[in-house]
């Protein structure tokens, strides 16, 4: 069937179910494989990955499409008959339709490959969005050539998802390709239930799923942003929270967990979608201090690096721990946290404490009969809020062992008293935080930067400077080195 340019919004968004596709994409079925995991094809991208166009700023899509390619300097018609960078075309139809930018080039990309492409020819330019070309119309048939341009394709391709697509789903629930928020479809011979309007509508513009699985490698490629390990994040919409670490994300089992080992008002917000690159980890299942036995009747002590078993029962019972308190797990569930010093009878504070003498200000960290000297107070605030400070005699913390100093932990932001820098702590080093640009695309919040006296900060190796990477672009420097 043939598109007429005279036809309505209406009619034309009917014969288009099957022409939005671009022709060299097969419309055979196609799964993901191995390395994309993360895919879910009932749910592709995010509501907010289509239509938050505050997601990236016009001077972050110019240096994104500088890296990538030709579009932030290639001069293109726009809709008005002048001569303009792609870039601000792109920009415009994007504030225009408050469509996601990021949406907009990866739409580009997946239809015409046009934001890697060094030199696009005029062909790709004018069919950028694949829009109103079926699978098997020739791109010269006379009845497309209204919706031919590279600003026609991308005024078209976000009115459409804009005033016809979400507001057919906000009326009546169901697009006009017949894609709704929970009703099973049959796509490429596999149910599909799409399960928010983002994903109803990417299938109701690209009625396949290869299309989106492409769509959805390109965007986890470019927009997935790594995260210094130790940060904690919670996936929007889903409002899972995640421990990033080592390459990883470990879902935290439960609020409680959650809370008795992170500062909630210092977790940022990432979108499920990004948070799909990265692999998953060992769930973080037991809060702080838990008590923990093993099939073969050990019991251990959960502290904040490791487990600890108790040598007998004597040591169990001289803390005045409590067998209700104990948690029966596997050992897979304790096998990938380390062994420290076991706890005996002779433990000092095996749950750590803060401590001091009468003649002096300085507070100690006490755990595992080790003293770590705590190097400001603002530590304690960080660190142990609400936990009492002991005062023990000189004789005593001299008979603890001396260890390093109380170290600021990863995913901590801070900086010097005398310079607005701002560092991101991990693996024990600072790694500079550029710009506030930077800071605040990763989702950074400013009120939840430390500060610190210049001694503190000069204490600590500097390491390069953090900047924004996607995952595909951080695991291929890895390999490389």
């Amino acid at each position: 069937m043939r598109i007429r340019p005279n036809l309505s919004w209406m009619a034309l968004g009917i014969i288009c179910l099957a022409c939005l596709v671009n022709p060299r994409i097969q419309a055979s079925a196609q799964t993901a494989t191995s390395t994309d995991a993360g895919f879910n094809p009932n749910y592709v991208l995010t509501d907010d990955d289509l239509f938050d166009v505050t997601d990236m700023s016009y001077s972050n899509l110019k240096s994104f499409l500088r890296s990538k390619g030709t579009l932030a300097d290639l001069t293109v018609k726009d809709i008005d008959g002048k001569d303009k960078v792609a870039a601000d075309v792109i920009w415009r139809v994007a504030n225009s339709y408050k469509i996601n930018p990021k949406y907009i080039l990866a739409v580009l990309q997946k239809e015409q490959s046009l934001v890697e492409d060094p030199e696009p020819s005029q062909k790709q330019l004018d069919w950028a969005m694949g829009y109103a070309v079926c699978d098997s119309c020739s791109k010269n048939d006379p009845a497309i050539q209204d919706y031919k341009g590279f600003a026609n394709q991308l005024e078209y391709m976000a009115k459409q998802h804009r005033e016809k697509y979400f507001l057919q789903l906000l009326s009546s629930g169901t697009t006009i390709g017949g894609k709704s928020v929970g009703k099973t479809i049959r796509v490429d011979g596999q149910d599909v239930t799409p399960q928010n309007y983002a994903t109803a509508m990417l299938y109701t513009y690209t009625p396949h799923i290869h299309g989106n699985l492409n769509l959805w490698r390109i965007w986890r490629r470019w927009f997935s942003l790594t995260y210094p390990s130790g940060t904690v994040v919670r996936g929007t919409p889903s409002g899972k929270s995640y421990l990033i670490r080592f390459g990883e994300k470990r879902e935290f089992a439960s609020q409680a967990v959650l809370e008795s080992m992170v500062d909630v008002k210092k977790i940022i917000e990432a979108s499920d979608t990004e948070l799909a690159a990265y692999p998953d980890g060992d769930q973080v299942k037991f809060p702080k201090y838990s008590l923990l036995r093993t099939p073969d009747g050990s019991v251990y002590l959960l502290v904040s690096n490791g487990k600890r078993k108790f040598s007998n029962r004597a040591a169990f019972d001289r803390f005045g721990f409590m067998d209700d308190d104990i948690l029966d797990v596997e050992d897979a569930d304790v096998s990938d946290i380390p062994d420290l010093e076991p706890i005996t009878e002779k433990t000092v504070f095996p749950q750590g404490a803060l401590v001091k003498t009468a003649k002096s200000n300085t507070v100690w960290y006490v755990e595992a009969s080790i003293k770590h000297a705590i190097p400001d107070m603002t530590f304690v605030k960080l660190y142990f809020q609400g936990r009492p400070i002991r005062t023990v005699t000189q004789a005593k913390l001299d008979g603890y062992k001396t260890g390093d100093a109380y170290k600021l932990q990863d995913g901590e932001l801070v900086r010097g008293k005398s310079s607005p820098a701002v560092y991101v702590v991990e693996s024990g080093e600072l790694r500079p935080i550029p710009s506030a640009e930077t800071f605040e695309t990763l989702g950074w919040k400013w009120q939840n930067v430390v500060t610190l006296p210049d001694r503190i900060i000069g204490t600590y190796a500097v390491s390069d400077p953090f900047t924004l990477m996607a995952r595909s672009d951080a695991t291929d420097q890895v390999a490389t080195k």
